[in-house]
């Protein structure tokens, strides 16, 4: 049975690829966990998309294991301009992937559940087959081809990530009512929300043990997107009619998403490794982080 949270990253050179989310949220549990040796790089300082201004930040820190986090996520971004989701997510990918290998460095590659194009019921398993719905999922999909021939890569596939910071959906519709606009949410899309402190500490303990090229993490939840910003603002003490259901339809999104695509976490189970903490306590420190004098 592995011990939680013991892995020596105080022994690695790591070099995390992407400030967003993840990007923030590992390099801080890193910290947390004595990595002497770790360096977070933001777009600007390490473009994915230009290989050689990435070697030329990259290899002088002559990392042993790096986070390539860094993507093109705005979904409806990918699908109009799908060359440079496919540079981003894909080349981007590849060229990291080349530089690894050229340093001896392990990958660890940050997929999504977009990938699929959602059933009724029922998880997808790691071997199941992705056919994803839009051009973000394609281009996500294609880099984990790409990181997968690698034998030095981890795949992990995430869903519905949150922060405290950043670009987010429970940011989105707290901003909204901060406004005072109306706050349509669609009831016929579900999520796994994955706040991604919680995502950032399994990562770490599944880094230690993978045995896979491919894993599934998310929360531990599944509720629509209109439920979930109901519990939002019930922990916020706002009033929870101020949301207004919806569905994908009406909305007329631009980009088709999956209804409903749950990832199994079987694989990462079997390590003997524990699920997240629950969605409220997710949803409480989140609030705590976002508005700490609320």
């Amino acid at each position: 049975m592995p011990t939680i949270g013991a892995m020596p990253f105080s022994g690695e050179t790591v070099v995390i690829l992407g400030s967003g989310q993840i990007g923030r949220a590992l390099h801080q549990e890193l910290l947390q966990r004595e990595c002497a040796g770790c360096t977070l790089l933001a777009h600007n300082e390490a473009d994915v998309t230009d290989i050689e201004s990435l070697l030329d930040s990259v290899a002088p820190l002559k990392p042993t294991l790096i986070f390539h986090t860094a993507a093109l996520t705005k979904v409806n971004e990918c699908e109009r301009n799908p060359g440079l989701a496919f540079a981003v997510n894909t080349r981007g990918t590849a060229n990291v992937v080349e530089i690894a290998r050229a340093l001896g460095a392990r990958v660890v590659y940050f997929s999504t559940d977009y990938v699929f194009p959602g059933k009724d019921d029922g998880e997808y398993g790691e071997d199941d087959s992705p056919q994803p719905l839009n051009v973000y999922g394609a281009s996500k999909l294609r880099g984990e081809e790409i990181a997968v021939e690698y034998e030095g890569s981890t795949v992990i596939r995430a869903a519905e990530v949150f922060a405290s910071t950043g670009r987010n959906f429970p940011l989105a519709v707290l901003a909204k009512y901060g406004e005072g606009s109306k706050i349509e949410v669609v009831n016929d899309e579900y999520a796994t929300p994955t706040y991604a402190p919680h995502f950032a500490s399994a990562v770490l303990d599944l880094v230690a043990v993978a045995e896979h090229p491919l894993y599934h993490l998310r929360g531990p939840e599944e509720l629509t997107y209109h439920d979930f910003a109901q519990r939002i603002f019930a922990a916020a003490g706002l009033p929870i009619n101020a949301i207004v259901a919806t569905t994908t339809d009406r909305l007329g999104l631009l980009t088709k998403r999956p209804t409903r695509a749950v990832l199994s976490m079987d694989r990462y189970l079997a390590h003997g490794l524990p699920s997240m903490p629950a969605l409220d306590e997710a949803i409480s420190d989140f609030l705590y982080r976002a508005y700490p004098s609320a």
